[in-house]
C-alpha cells in the first residue's frame, strides 16, 4: 500500500494529522489535479478546523468535499467513495446549520470519526 499515490496522504489522515495529509494531497495535486484530491483537501482542512472549534469553514470545506465527491465512482483511485461520502454526510449533519464560529462551538470528540479507505 505504501506505493500507492495516496498513501502518505491517507496515513496522515487516518492518524489525525490532518495538516499532514492536506500537504500530501495538496502536494500531489500540483502535479495531477482532479476532483478527487480537491475533495480530500477540503476534507483535511475541514477536519483540522473542526479539531479548532471552528464550525463556519469545516461547514462549507465539508460542502465542498460532497460536491465534488458526489459524481465519482463508489471507487476512486482504490479509496472507497462511497464510504468517504457517507462519513462526510455524518460529519456534515453535527455542524449546527446557521450557527457561525465563535458564536458555537462543537466537541470534538463529538465529531464522527473518519477514516480513508484504500481497497488496493
Amino acid at each position: 500500500m505504501h506505493d500507492h499515490p495516496l498513501a502518505e496522504g491517507v496515513a496522515h489522515f487516518n492518524a489525525g494529522r490532518y495538516r499532514d495529509a492536506l500537504l500530501a494531497f495538496e502536494a500531489r495535486w500540483h502535479a495531477e489535479r482532479s476532483d478527487l484530491l480537491r475533495a480530500l483537501i477540503q476534507l483535511s482542512n475541514a477536519m483540522n478546523q473542526l479539531r479548532l472549534g471552528l464550525l463556519t469553514g469545516p461547514r462549507r470545506n465539508l460542502a465542498s468535499a460532497a460536491a465534488l465527491l458526489a459524481p465519482l465512482p463508489e471507487r476512486c483511485e482504490g479509496l472507497d467513495v462511497a464510504g468517504l461520502r457517507q462519513a462526510v454526510a455524518s460529519v456534515r449533519a453535527c455542524i449546527p446549520a446557521g450557527v457561525e464560529s465563535g458564536a458555537a462551538s462543537l466537541p470534538w470528540e463529538t465529531v464522527p470519526v473518519v477514516q480513508l479507505v484504500l481497497m488496493v
